[in-house]
């Protein structure tokens, strides 16, 4: 069992987040969750904070005291909501908390972002989203998506998932010096409240294909597990690296397994 240590964990509210910090709390960790909505559940700290919003994050970021062994970026919103609050949580919110509470963050800590498999494709827009990651401010990030979404073919929350990819491979290049592993997760569809409105995004056929093919949605509990060994550093020598949990969605659409229910 891992020692306790005192973590992080945004979107703690419900979802995959509430899975994953309950998962911790049973381990023995204390854990400060950030959220904009109260839990139902105890949690050791618990912080509101809008993740849209830069003077929330800067807010809570001041209140946070002590160290952290993992800051779990989980909170995040699917395109229903709009393209604006969409990138706000996605990619800038989620960079500058993480910024915010960087040198907080422990030697040999961890950092798990949640991205999604919409972020897979990260790589055909490199260079684009590498100015994104650079921009100074939200304003200036939503300047850049409303002179790029035309030429870029994808959508905002398409955007705001590879950016999290490439934002954790670059920040894990920071955190070498202090030994510290930064990795992101892509969870195919999992049984949330958010999956609804994520079945609207993606379109009710396209979605009753994927978890068919696998046989099921995952349930928070097994995004949670993933979450946890990473921000445990179960395996050490992991970094850098994007992990599919989608019980082998990824796999299955490339090479076109059939559908299982």
């Amino acid at each position: 069992m891992t020692p306790p240590k005192t973590v992080i964990v945004t979107g703690a509210f419900s979802g995959v987040g509430k899975a994953t910090a309950m998962m911790l709390l049973e381990r023995g960790h204390r854990v400060v969750g950030i959220d904009i909505r109260t839990p139902d559940y105890a949690l050791s700290e618990f912080h509101v904070c809008d993740l849209s919003s830069a003077e929330s994050i800067d807010e809570v970021v001041r209140k946070l005291d002590g160290s952290y062994a993992s800051v779990m970026n989980i909170a995040g919103v699917p395109l229903s909501l709009g393209p604006e609050i969409t990138l706000k949580v996605n990619i800038l919110g989620l960079q500058r908390f993480t910024a915010g509470i960087w040198d907080r963050i422990e030697d040999r800590g961890t950092v798990v972002n949640v991205s999604s498999l919409a972020g897979n494709n990260w790589r055909k827009r490199r260079k684009e989203l590498t100015e994104l990651l650079a921009v100074p401010s939200f304003a200036a990030g939503l300047t850049w998506w409303n002179s790029h979404q035309t030429e870029l073919g994808v959508d905002a929350y398409t955007v705001s998932k590879e950016a999290v990819v490439l934002y954790s491979m670059m920040l894990a290049e920071r955190g070498l010096s202090r030994g510290i592993n930064v990795n992101s997760i892509g969870p195919g569809p999992v049984d949330t409240p958010l999956l609804p409105a994520f079945t609207q995004d993606a379109g009710e056929e396209a979605m009753r294909h994927y978890i068919g093919i696998v046989g099921r949605a995952a349930q928070p509990e097994d995004i949670a597990e993933a979450i946890v060994a990473l921000a445990e550093r179960k395996i050490g020598w992991l970094n850098a690296v994007h992990l599919n949990i989608d019980g082998g969605l990824t796999t299955a659409l490339s090479l076109g397994w059939k559908t299982h229910v």
